[in-house]
C-alpha cells in the first residue's frame, strides 16, 4: 500500500463564502440568489447565473467518500464557475480573498484537507499581491487559475508578473479549464465537457509552451489536469511544427523537453491512457486525482492505477504531491 494517497484535483466552495458573498458580495458586482425552492446560485455582473451546487460545500460527505477512496489528502480547489474574472480588478482581489481566507479556515478544521487558492488573474498587480497574501500568510500551497482569462491565452504579457510570482514563491498552479474554446459547436451531448475540457487544456499548455513561459521562468511548477487534457495526444504534431513551421519556432527548446516540465493528474477514465502518459512523461510527474465531487470525476482513482500498472507507486499515489506542497 502507497504510503500516503493525495488528491490533486477536487473542488470545493466553503459555505462561509457563500454567506459572505450573501452579505457583501452586491458592492463588487456578486449577487448570491435563491429561488423558490431554495437552490442558490452566483450572478456576477449581467451574466447568467451559475448553480451553487450544495455538494459542493458538504464536508462531512467529502470526508465520507475520502476515507471510501482510500484517499488520506485532498485539495479543495474553486469550482470554476465561482472564479469572477468578469470583475475590475479591486473586486475581483476581494472575492478572491475571502474565498481564500474561508477555504484556508475550512481546511484548517478538517485533518486532510488542503486549501488552494484563486486569484484575480484579470488584473496583473491585484493577482500577484493575492497570490502572496495566500501563500505567505494563509500558508496556501496551491493556486488554480483557468485555462484562459477572458479569451486572452496565459502566454500573454499581461500574466509576465503572476508567473513570475508564482515561480518565485515554489507554489503549485494548476490550469483548470472553463469557457471552453467553439462552445457553440459543444452544446449537445455533454460535449462542452468532454471534449471542450481536454481541448481547451491542449490550447494553454501549448500556449504556454510555445509563447516561451515555460522557457522564461524554469522553477515554475504547473499542473494539467484531465491528464493533459488533449495534448499527449497532439504533442507529436506540436514538435512537428515547430521544426517545420517557422510561425510555430517561437522558442529554442524542442516542445517536448518543456512538455515534460508538466506536471499530470491521472483523470483519464481508461487505463490504456493512463498508460501512455505514463510512457511520455513519466511516473515523476503523475499524480492521483479525482474531480470529487463532478459526474467526470474518478469514482476508484486507486483501480484506475492499478489497472494502469502503477499501483501501489507511491510517487504518483502521493509522494509527487506531497513534495510540490511542501507536505511532511
Amino acid at each position: 500500500m502507497p504510503k500516503e494517497v493525495i488528491d490533486i484535483h477536487a473542488h470545493f466552495t466553503p459555505l462561509e463564502w457563500i454567506e459572505g458573498m450573501r452579505r457583501d458580495g452586491a458592492r463588487h458586482g456578486c449577487h448570491i440568489e435563491e429561488d423558490a425552492s431554495g437552490r442558490l446560485s452566483l450572478r456576477v455582473g449581467d451574466g447568467r447565473p451559475s448553480s451553487l451546487q450544495p455538494f459542493l460545500s458538504d464536508l462531512p460527505a467529502r470526508v465520507s467518500a475520502m476515507r471510501e477512496r482510500g484517499l488520506d489528502r485532498q485539495v479543495l480547489s474553486p469550482p470554476m464557475t465561482i472564479v469572477t474574472y468578469q470583475l475590475e480588478g479591486v473586486h475581483g482581489q476581494a472575492v478572491s480573498r475571502l474565498f481564500n481566507e474561508t477555504n484556508a479556515e475550512a481546511a484548517r478544521g478538517t485533518p486532510g484537507l488542503i486549501p488552494v487558492a484563486t486569484v484575480p488573474m484579470q488584473a496583473g498587480r491585484e493577482a500577484v499581491e493575492e497570490l502572496r497574501y495566500a501563500v505567505e500568510v494563509l500558508g496556501i500551497p496551491m493556486v488554480e487559475i483557468g485555462t484562459h482569462i477572458n479569451g486572452v491565452n496565459l502566454d500573454d504579457e499581461a500574466f509576465r508578473p503572476f508567473f513570475e510570482c508564482a515561480a518565485d514563491l515554489g507554489v503549485l498552479v494548476q490550469l483548470h479549464p472553463h469557457r471552453v474554446a467553439a462552445a457553440e459547436r459543444l452544446s449537445r451531448y455533454y460535449m462542452n465537457n468532454l471534449v471542450g475540457n481536454p481541448v481547451d487544456t491542449a490550447i494553454a499548455a501549448a500556449s504556454l509552451i510555445l509563447g516561451g513561459v515555460l522557457e522564461r521562468y524554469p522553477s515554475l511548477n504547473i499542473c494539467l489536469v484531465h491528464g493533459g487534457g488533449a495534448l499527449p495526444y497532439l504533442l507529436g504534431r506540436v514538435v512537428h511544427g515547430h521544426g517545420a513551421v517557422a510561425a510555430a519556432r517561437a522558442v529554442p527548446g524542442d516542445p517536448e523537453t518543456y512538455f515534460r516540465r508538466f506536471y499530470f493528474d491521472t483523470i483519464l477514465h481508461d487505463p490504456r491512457m493512463l498508460a501512455f502518459l505514463r510512457e511520455l512523461a513519466g511516473e515523476e510527474r503523475l499524480m492521483l486525482g479525482t474531480d470529487y465531487p463532478y459526474d467526470m470525476g474518478e469514482s476508484d482513482p486507486l483501480e484506475l492505477l492499478e489497472q494502469a500498472g502503477l499501483g501501489g507507486c507511491d510517487a504518483v499515489c502521493g509522494g509527487n504531491a506531497a513534495k510540490l506542497l511542501g507536505l511532511t
